[in-house]
């Protein structure tokens, strides 16, 4: 699908309406952003037809993300960033490579992925058209969009950080769990996966895009200092993101630990337990194995309260260990 955003109107009053191209229409006059998603081979073939402009292949498009690799050719600027697609609860989060093409004149971007940023920059775009004149502020202005879904996502990430210490360090958190800690964490490990999962791709997604955002400051026309201005301002968010991705990988590292920790201690205490049971029930049956001899003198076998005798000494033997081991507090 290809959609072209262009300005409509006489001067001075000048709009920005959109379009959805196909086969049986040409670009309009005055193109702003050229946004392809999800383009066919044949949309892919149209384009360059109609600009005049030479279009990345999917091979390209490809390369240049593994190589990170970006490039100015006959004043147009090609550009590659990873970027975060919408998070929705209970699946993997991905990023796919989007890349942009920067004209004189207008942007194109060649996507796979339908996140946010990009609907709601349509949005802005149609709404405000005088706050983009030129490509590179349509650029900066999806770039801004792009940076702050980032930082939402990642303060999803802080947050759930914080809510896995409460779960894995509170005093009362296995309460709620009749006494089943294994259940809590078997819970925090699949949230703590997820949520470091996010947050390896926000590292990935920030450090893609403060190269790109890099280029493009060094790239753009040195006369307009705004865009230089605003360039470096994402710059630093974007540099902020990747410093404290990189720090939260060492908590979450620390709560994976903790976590097994845990697991580790309820092991300990199921197989404390399992111990002193054991050791409570040794003496009886040690009482039960010696009477259960097979020999024709054996006193205690023919008193009249041999049987009770029996059962009262396997009694205390069984009520000293416990008695002992509450003494101590190991139960």
């Amino acid at each position: 699908m290809i959609s072209v955003f262009y300005l409509t109107g006489t001067p001075g009053a000048q709009k920005i309406a959109e379009i959805q191209l196909d086969p049986t229409h040409n670009v309009p006059d005055e193109p702003v952003w050229i946004d392809l998603y999800q383009p066919t081979p044949d949309e892919l073939r149209l384009l360059p037809q109609t600009l005049n402009l030479a279009l990345p292949s999917r091979e390209e498009i490809w390369r240049n993300h593994a190589l990170n690799r970006m490039y100015t050719r006959d004043g147009t600027s090609y550009m590659t960033a990873s970027v975060l697609d919408d998070v929705v609860d209970g699946c993997v989060p991905q990023t796919s490579p989007v890349t942009f093409i920067l004209t004189p004149d207008f942007l194109i971007t060649i996507r796979d992925i339908d996140p946010k940023p990009f609907l709601k920059f349509q949005e802005d775009l149609l709404l405000r058209p005088r706050r983009y004149p030129t490509s590179a502020d349509v650029m900066e202005g999806l770039m801004e969009e792009v940076i702050t879904r980032v930082a939402g996502d990642h303060d999803r990430v802080i947050k759930g950080l914080d809510d896995l210490s409460r779960r894995i360090f509170a005093d009362k958190a296995f309460d709620s769990q009749k006494g089943n800690p294994s259940l809590v964490m078997r819970g925090v490990l699949k949230d703590l996966g997820f949520t470091a999962d996010l947050n390896s791709k926000i590292h990935e997604s920030t450090h893609s895009l403060l190269r790109l955002l890099t280029y493009f400051k060094d790239d753009h026309d040195p006369d307009n200092a705004v865009i230089g201005r605003d360039a470096e301002r994402l710059i630093k968010d974007a540099r902020s993101l990747t410093d404290q991705s990189a720090f939260l990988n060492e908590k979450f590292n620390f709560h994976l630990e903790s976590a097994l920790g845990m697991i580790n201690v309820e092991q300990n205490l199921i197989a404390k337990i399992l111990s002193i049971v054991a050791l409570i029930f040794l003496p009886p049956s040690l009482v039960v194995g010696f009477y259960g001899m097979n020999f024709a003198d054996m006193p205690e076998l023919h008193w009249k309260y041999g049987y009770l005798f029996a059962i009262i000494v396997m009694l205390v033997f069984a009520i000293l260990p416990w008695v002992y081991f509450r003494y101590k507090k190991w139960l």
